[in-house]
């Protein structure tokens, strides 16, 4: 039994892209609004992308970068709140928040895709 959970989140971690694709069209199954399903599909997997990034550079390099990405989303997290300093004056932390888990995603796919080509050149290297 625990196995399984062990191969369902390894597939979960290795696949975010379809996981995220799952989530959009299941969500807009049941909503029926594309907009809301998108931004559904892209805060609840996130965390996915976040622990992908971790395993493949952890895989690649053979570092444990967990503590370079929590002082990365520190410092993320707070140049969204200087953003939103100097844009409204007052902090709304739901808002500073919808914007930094935003901003991860987009961070972290762009890291995921990015060590993912590393990854396939480097691995093509080797071989040849």
């Amino acid at each position: 039994m625990i196995e399984g959970f062990y191969y369902l989140l390894g597939a979960m971690i290795t696949l975010p892209f379809l996981i995220t694709f799952l989530v959009y069209k299941l969500s807009c199954k049941v909503v029926g609004e594309k907009r809301f399903s998108f931004h559904l599909a892209i805060d609840l997997t996130t965390i996915l992308y976040i622990g992908s990034v971790i395993a493949m550079i952890y895989t690649l390099f053979s570092i444990n970068p967990i503590s370079y990405i929590i002082l990365l989303l520190l410092f993320l997290l707070i140049a969204c709140v200087f953003i939103h300093w100097r844009a409204y004056t007052d902090i709304v932390f739901t808002h500073v928040w919808k914007r930094f888990w935003k901003a991860t995603f987009l961070l972290f796919f762009t890291l995921h895709i990015l060590i993912l080509l590393v990854g396939i050149v480097y691995n093509i290297t080797i071989v040849l």
